[in-house]
């Protein structure tokens, strides 16, 4: 892979560097010009409508090959939040039930929880984490046949964590529970499998590790599981006939689009069907190797200057997302906008998160600023 000629789509790195995927994700030079032209169609009102609708179709096709879906499978949804949203509401909750996530979770993926289990009347069981850590054997300890769902996210935004999604959609299956997983720090930088790992639900904005706009995203359903949903919201896209307008009776359509409410965010899919081509064509296992050395060189580049406080089982990170104890956090993270060097400042730390546009330069052009603002 000739990786020089991949960054070269993305000219904004001459003028900074930026290793912050894991909060918002570059755009390359070719999806903002298709987003230019979408702009310049949509100066004739509806002319281009289906053609842009097209676009989105092919958009759904391309992130269910990413992630080896049924196109049937997957549907749009403007963000993370909203995905999750509509699942945590279509499912038929059991008083009495229990809900399990942990405590290194995105808010949302909290507070939608916490709703629910009040509103249903449902017992949210939150698992602690352990030095950044969740081991398997507390979700064993704490599932039980009134699990009525799992909440994960598949990698943790603080710290890069990973979840073992096989081993976790096994376990709640084994007690008749769903996987409920937020993929939008993993989808564009892991491979990920959904035919193998069997999980039943992820959702995932398309402006991190997909490089694509805000509100512009995708929802996961499994097909097996579709039907047991009452999903609680109809429009006219989801209906099983959309382009019919006459007076009739809704019926939801047959696929995972019965969560389709109306016109999309065209021109955030426009762009997603950009990087979404791009990202497959690069290939998913072929960018993470990249993004996996690019982090064990940043790990290995600070280890005497600062400790690395992602998990590292065997000593080795688990996601492109390195997460970096320092002192005084707050006050390099300035110094270093001020120097034209984005990373994050989450949970008291820095967070770096290079992706496919990045190289060893970058990472070393970190460590060296780092290093001055620290001697300093």
């Amino acid at each position: 892979m000739d990786w020089s000629k991949v960054r070269e789509n993305f000219s904004i790195l001459n003028e900074i560097t930026y290793i912050n995927a894991a909060s918002v994700g570059l755009i390359p030079d070719t999806a903002i010009k298709e987003a230019e032209k979408w702009l310049s169609e949509r100066r004739y009102g509806n002319i281009y409508w289906l053609e842009w609708y097209k676009i989105y179709e092919n958009a759904i096709k391309l992130f269910a090959k990413l992630i080896n879906a049924s196109e049937n499978e997957v549907t749009g949804v403007y963000n993370t939040s909203e995905g999750l949203n509509f699942i945590a509401n279509s499912i038929d909750w059991r008083k009495g039930g229990n809900i399990i996530t942990n405590d290194l979770e995105f808010p949302t993926n909290l507070f939608i929880w916490q709703v629910i289990s009040k509103r249903y009347g449902l017992e949210l069981k939150v698992i602690r984490n352990r030095e950044g850590f969740i081991d398997i054997r507390e979700y064993e300890e704490a599932i039980n046949d009134k699990t009525i769902a799992i909440a994960v996210s598949w990698v943790e935004f603080s710290n890069g964590y990973v979840h073992d999604l096989e081993k976790l959609a096994k376990l709640a299956h084994d007690h008749e529970a769903y996987l409920i997983v937020d993929g939008i720090q993993g989808t564009g930088s892991l491979p990920l499998d959904v035919k193998r790992t069997k999980i039943d639900f992820l959702s995932c904005g398309g402006h991190k590790w997909l490089m694509g706009l805000s509100g512009a995203g995708f929802l996961y359903v499994r097909s097996e599981v579709l039907e047991e949903l009452h999903p609680p919201f109809a429009g006219w896209l989801g209906d099983a006939e959309p382009f019919r307008f006459d007076y009739r009776e809704y019926k939801p359509h047959p696929s995972a689009r019965r969560f389709d409410l109306g016109s999309q965010n065209f021109i955030g899919y426009v762009v997603l069907n950009n990087t979404l081509s791009l990202i497959n064509e690069i290939g998913i296992r072929n960018i993470y190797d990249k993004n996996m050395r690019l982090a064990k060189i940043l790990a290995e580049s600070i280890d005497n200057i600062a400790e690395i406080a992602s998990p590292m089982p065997n000593g080795k990170l688990m996601s492109p997302i390195v997460s970096i104890k320092i002192n005084n956090a707050e006050e390099i993270y300035q110094k270093l906008r001020e120097r034209k060097i984005y990373i994050a400042l989450r949970a008291g730390n820095l967070r770096v998160s290079p992706h496919l546009y990045n190289n060893e330069e970058d990472i070393n052009k970190f460590v060296e600023e780092l290093r001055r603002t620290i001697i300093k």
